[in-house]
């Protein structure tokens, strides 16, 4: 670690050493800086994820092929859809609201559920 409690193993150098006497035009040396930044900040990226690419593959080769098909299947799966919270005053006021004749679209609005859970409460 150095001084500033930082560990130069994760800092990239970004040090441009470049001579401006060595440019024509403060311009040409504008733009040489600026594309030796870009390409340490390119480095520094395409460092960064190799490094976590090869931190997934070993993850990967490490587990058994269930292991390995459910975190896929997990993956790929639909997301877990949160249920409609119905009380019983809901529920109660769905069964008048229908009895009554009102449609189920207007009903579902009303209470702020989906159409079918609509349907599910009022089933006879």
């Amino acid at each position: 670690m150095d001084p500033m409690g930082e560990d130069k193993h994760d800092i990239p150098s970004m040090k441009i050493d470049l001579d401006p006497s060595a440019f024509t035009s403060k311009d040409a040396y504008v733009r040489a800086a600026l594309s030796k930044a870009r390409d340490l900040a390119v480095q520094a990226w395409e460092d960064e994820h190799s490094e976590r690419q090869s931190l997934i593959e070993r993850e990967v080769a490490s587990l058994s092929k269930p292991e390995l098909a459910k975190r896929l299947i997990k993956l790929l799966s639909r997301p877990n859809r949160a249920r409609a919270q119905i009380s019983d005053s809901m529920r109660a006021k769905a069964q008048n609201m229908r009895k009554k004749g009102a449609p189920v679209r207007e009903i579902a609005a009303e209470l702020g559920i989906s159409i079918p859970s609509v349907y599910n409460i009022t089933k006879d």
